[in-house]
């Protein structure tokens, strides 16, 4: 603000307001408070320099503190303790966390969660309150002024008017409450810093959650120098009695929580809110104009009726608590590694939170853990108290219905909806945004498009992934695949936001910032240039979409257009049950049925060896499989028909032939000159087999790679080293010898790095290439001796190290792609080693790369070492190691109900394993569909198979059909409001842009702070005030009006136990329609305008649908 401005309302208020308006502690202060019991309240705006005689009133306000006797020992003490310890260091303040200390009762969260985006923190409307269960009841208006931070009342006509009730509203307490005598709703609101306690109700009932919606927004407002509030209960003051929590499957009889896990998390801390604006604006991730932002320890434990309590590190502060009873599975999430720097991340999403009855956080919440054992039991345990999204059609009456409880049984077919997007960004193409600029560029200046850009994935209004920077271009191309699955079933919201980073990217402090990972803060500014809303709606499911997508900033201005291809997958999935024949006849190895599947689908090898991969994964038959498949792999080489031939070992034995025995002699003849040459295409080709040991190595090995190689090709990319020996390619050919002793330098280095670490490879993977190695040897090892080291390295160099080494972003090594002279450091050096896993040499063909095979001959021996060293392990492998950390989850898994395991994570690995059987079904019926039954014949297992999917897939269409049915007739029958709309009305652009404070006083340090704002002129306080009030009242009023959270009523039953409330299905299957019959706020002239202008801005992009939602009705889409 204005520093003349700001001194000018300054010397208007009087020094006990201002000592007052800051926190101070002074007997000044309290002397003022004593005044403000006594007397009656000014009758004209305190901003104004004189006073005025007023009526007699009752005291507008109750205070709890003391005497000024009784308090002045308490401020001398408070000044003594701080002239004890004078050196004492300043202590960090706690982290923030966007959550309540204690949850808030309401009838439906995610109301709420919108009216505080909405509201942030602005209100006025027409109430009766009363400062003393004694005095009655008195009427007027009360607003929130918005510069001073305070809550102000209007008794109306006759005065007093704009009297102050609470100064200052920061960290204020609000808590629902009934009044005894009625019943009737109201809210208690009480100031610790001033001592103010009332109880106040909204004239218009419909208002109580307006309010509480922006008092809200106050209250996790820290002032300065406050301290964390206690959360071991709020001692209330007789005003209204607190409303009761809900929570699901609450006893009444009381007994303290069993504690299931306690443990240290990471926290993001972003940084304590100095507006009410910024408490739900703000960015929930990375936000490089606060300073504050980072990772914070802290404590945490569990509770088994479903709270999670975060804590300051040294166990003394409660930061939020949680109550996970309230939140959908889907609420807890993965967060990609892209958007905070972390690997394991767990993201707690609010908004999805269809059965809640409370309201715990209102922002996500992120957490961090230190290795992949631990991410994974604390996202299983976190899940395990969710509420799972179970769905059923009744047997007798084929009703579809929503599963509540989930501890008794359902007379019907159960199934559930797992739906996931795969967005792939590939290119943008940036234009000037009108054409004088597009000519100023054309100077000499540097063109004003080329920057550092990115794209971040926007999801139902939060950052979930981000890509790559690419530097000085105006068409950058990042060709980035990220997935996210277990949504709800609601259709979320995708946006895609294009950044420009200012600031020096090639200085050696951000390389290193971006090859470890960490945010890159300093002096780089994120600018955003445009966004792009994607009508998921409109997207066909199950399909591949690629288009070009017009980017438009925030004047609604074509910028370039963007390449994006998605793909919206929703699949139905049974219950375990379901797939147990299924899973029967699959687990038969000896049939060869997965290897019938996969080459009866051409076209689908790599999916169909993840999909089994996972099957048996879970199952604990992975590496018996595995080995089953490398058995057909050496039998079939040289082969198509592979499952019509039989071993090798059983035919030469074999007593059924009829042939002669000269005949035989000529078989093995032929046989061993054809072998050394089958040898050397073993392994080499795409199979199931390679495949599938391909990624099940990639998943287990995973963190064995970043172990051994993540420090070494950091440091080569930190480097940046020249050791390019193409003498077709080299600058200075005097350098060639230089560049020669750095290459084999790095090389050896790295490979010394690879051959002293047998013991970290997991023992599982040494099991296999044992069992490959055994059986090749059995076939090939007579006719060729190297076979026992190449069989190994074709799996564990060919297809694993080496891959690693070329693409180290690919396998997480490194954040984004390496230097390009490092990159070609590392080609070379894959190449060496390649060299050595093959026992081979460069010769003509590479004629230039000869000077590699003295480092060649001098390590032959220590790599075959290496290889006997990998497959030296106990044979007896049935004995696996599981973390005892797995010990917990698995427990609460057992308490649960077959129902309520239904899509449980398995361990380790995270995988949905009923999943995976319906998408093995939905394939297989994909490529041999059901309708054309006569071009398909099948026999024998694959037949079976055939069968039991069509059976499958029938009841899964069936549910589908239901769904869809559904869905339909809600269509013809409720206005569109969509939840993600009314979350993203407030203007994503917004949220990324430095909008998200007031004008207020005490904001003006706030980083949030809008640019050219300013307050208004202390003379014209009341006027402006008035004006505004009224200007808000109506805005407000019709905000109330516009927002219908209701949930339908509709004809869907929801199986649940009379004592519970039911949520309502469409919550969870269509949760963007809402029921005319079923609001609450809203009338039907209000709805059928709404829909229309709903429909004009549903295709604009959601960071301009705030400001234009009524005036722009054109689609963009």
């Amino acid at each position: 603000m204005d520093e003349a401005l700001a001194l000018r309302q300054a010397s208007t208020k009087s020094p006990s307001e201002i000592r007052h308006r800051i926190g101070s502690f002074s007997s000044a202060a309290s002397q003022s408070m004593n005044e403000l019991e006594a007397r009656a309240p000014p009758t004209v705006p305190e901003a104004a320099a004189y006073r005025a005689p007023a009526p007699p009133r009752p005291p507008d306000a109750r205070t709890s503190a003391a005497s000024s006797k009784d308090r002045r020992p308490s401020n001398n003490r408070l000044a003594k303790r701080g002239s004890l310890r004078p050196t004492s260091p300043t202590v960090s303040p706690p982290p923030s966390v966007d959550s309540l200390l204690l949850p808030i009762p309401t009838d439906d969260a995610n109301r709420m969660l919108s009216l505080m985006k909405r509201l942030c923190g602005r209100m006025r409307g027409e109430v009766e309150y009363q400062s003393d269960p004694s005095t009655p009841w008195y009427e007027g208006i009360f607003y929130i002024d918005e510069d001073k931070g305070s809550l102000m009342f209007d008794s109306g006509h006759n005065g007093p008017f704009h009297i102050t009730i609470i100064p200052d509203l920061r960290g204020c307490r609000v808590v629902p409450c009934e009044i005894p005598d009625d019943g009737s709703r109201c809210l208690e609101l009480s100031s610790t810093r001033t001592g103010v306690e009332i109880v106040f109700r909204p004239l218009n009932s419909d208002d109580i959650d307006l309010w509480l919606a922006s008092l809200l927004c106050w209250q996790q407002i820290q002032p300065p120098g406050a301290r964390l509030a206690s959360t071991r209960g709020h001692n209330s003051s007789g005003l209204g009695q607190p409303l009761e929590t809900r929570k699901r499957g609450s006893n009444s009889t009381s007994h303290s929580p069993t504690i299931i896990k306690v443990g240290n998390v990471m926290l993001w801390d972003k940084g304590a809110a100095t507006s009410p604006r910024a408490i739900v604006r703000r960015p929930s991730t990375r936000d490089l104009r606060s300073g504050s932002t980072c990772w914070r320890r802290v404590s945490c434990i569990l509770q088994d009726n479903g709270e999670f309590k975060l804590m300051t590190e040294n166990d003394v502060t409660v930061l939020s608590v949680i109550d996970l009873s309230q939140l959908l599975r889907s609420a807890v999430q993965k967060l990609d590694r892209s958007v905070l720097d972390k690997d394991f991340c767990i993201a707690i999403f609010p908004v999805y939170s269809a059965t809640s009855k409370q309201l715990s956080i209102f922002r996500p919440v992120y957490l961090a853990l230190d290795s992949r054992v631990l991410f994974e039991v604390w996202f299983v345990l976190l899940r395990a108290f969710a509420v799972p999204e179970l769905y059923g059609i009744e047997a007798p009456t084929d009703q579809i219905t929503e599963i509540l409880d989930h501890n008794i049984g359902f007379d019907g077919q159960v199934f559930r909806i797992e739906k996931s997007i795969q967005v792939r960004v590939t290119e943008a193409k940036l234009q000037a945004p009108t054409p004088s600029e597009s000519l100023y560029s054309h100077h000499k200046e540097r063109d004003r498009l080329v920057g550092n850009y990115l794209a971040e994935i926007v999801l139902d209004g939060e950052v979930r992934s981000r890509t790559a920077i690419h530097a000085d271009t105006k068409n950058p191309f990042w060709r980035e695949i990220v997935q996210f699955r277990e949504l709800p079933g609601t259709i979320p919201c995708l946006s895609v936001v294009l950044k420009r980073l200012d600031g020096n990217l090639d200085s050696l402090a951000h390389q290193v910032q971006a090859s470890l990972g960490l945010p890159k803060s300093g002096n780089l500014t994120e600018v955003v240039c445009g966004a792009i809303e994607i009508p998921l709606d409109k997207i066909e499911k199950g399909k591949e979409h690629e288009e070009w997508y017009p980017l438009y900033d925030d004047k609604q201005e074509s910028v370039g257009t963007m390449l994006i291809r998605l793909e919206h997958t929703e699949l139905i999935v049974l219950t375990t049950q379901d797939y147990k024949p299924l899973s029967e006849l699959l687990h038969r190895f000896s049939t060869g049925l997965t290897t019938q599947i996969t080459q009866s689908t051409p076209g689908m090898l790599r999916r169909l060896s993840e999909i089994f991969l996972d099957i048996f994964q879970v199952s604990g038959a992975a590496s018996e499989w595995l080995m089953t498949l490398v058995e057909d792999e050496i039998d079939g080489v040289g082969n198509q028909n592979s499952m019509k031939r039989l071993r090798f070992s059983r035919r030469m034995k074999s007593n059924e032939s009829s042939a002669p025995a000269t005949d035989r002699e000529q078989l093995v003849r032929d046989m061993s000159k054809s072998l050394a040459g089958e040898a050397n295409l073993l392994f080499r080709g795409n199979t199931l087999l390679t495949q599938a040991l391909e990624f099940h190595m990639r998943r287990l090995g995973k963190e064995y790679l970043e172990d051994i190689l993540g420090d070494k090709i950091f440091e080569i990319n930190e480097i940046n080293p020249d050791c390019e020996v193409d003498p077709s390619r080299i600058e200075k050919v005097e350098d060639l010898q230089q560049h020669w002793r750095q290459l084999i330098l790095l090389t050896t280095e790295l490979w010394d790095i690879i051959r002293a670490s047998v013991d970290r490879l997991p023992a599982d993977l040494r099991g296999i290439l044992k069992y490959v190695r055994a059986v090749t040897e059995d076939r090939y090892g007579d006719f060729l001796r190297t076979v026992n080291y190449t069989s190994v390295s074709g799996f564990l160099f060919l297809r694993f190290i080496c891959p690693a080494i070329l693409n180290p972003k690919l396998f997480g090594l490194l954040r984004d792609n390496p230097r390009p002279r490092a990159q070609r450091t590392l080609t070379l050096i894959a190449k060496g080693l390649q060299a050595l896993a093959n026992l081979s040499s460069f010769g003509k063909k590479e004629s230039w790369m000869e000077q590699m095979n003295k480092f060649l001959g001098l390590q032959r021996q220590s790599f075959k070492t290496f290889i006997d060293q990998i497959c030296s392990v106990a044979s007896d492998r049935s004995a696996l190691t599981v973390p005892a950390s797995y010990s917990t989850p698995v427990t609460i898994l057992g308490r649960l109900s077959p129902n309520g395991r239904e899509g449980f994570p398995s361990l380790p690995y995270l995988i949905d394993h009923q999943r995976s059987y319906a998408a093995l079904v939905r394939l297989w019926l994909d490529v041999h569909h059901k309708s054309a039954p006569d071009s398909h014949v099948f026999e024998g297992e694959l037949e079976e198979f055939h069968n039991l999917c069509l059976e499958v897939q029938r009841r899964s269409d069936d549910c589908m059909a239901q769904v869809e049915m559904f869905r339909a007739c809600e269509n013809d029958s409720v206005v569109t409001n969509d939840l993600t709309e009314n979350f993203e009305k407030a203007s994503l652009l917004e949220t990324f842009n430095q909008s998200y404070a007031s004008s207020a006083v005490w904001t003006e340090n706030d980083p949030y702070h809008p640019p050219d704002s300013s307050g208004s002129d202390g003379d014209e306080v009341g006027k402006a005030a008035q004006r505004s009030f009224a200007r808000e009242g109506s805005s407000l009023r019709h905000l109330s009006d516009g927002l219908d959270f209701s949930n339908p009523i509709g004809t869907i039953r929801a199986k649940t136990k009379s004592s519970k409330e039911g949520r309502r299905f469409l919550s969870g299957l269509i949760g963007s329609k809402k029921s005319k019959e079923g609001s609450q706020l809203s009338s039907t002239r209000h709805e059928k305008n709404r829909s229309k202008e709903d429909e004009g801005s549903r295709n604009i992009p959601a960071p301009f649908c705030d400001t234009r939602q009524n005036n722009d009705t054109n689609s963009r889409h």
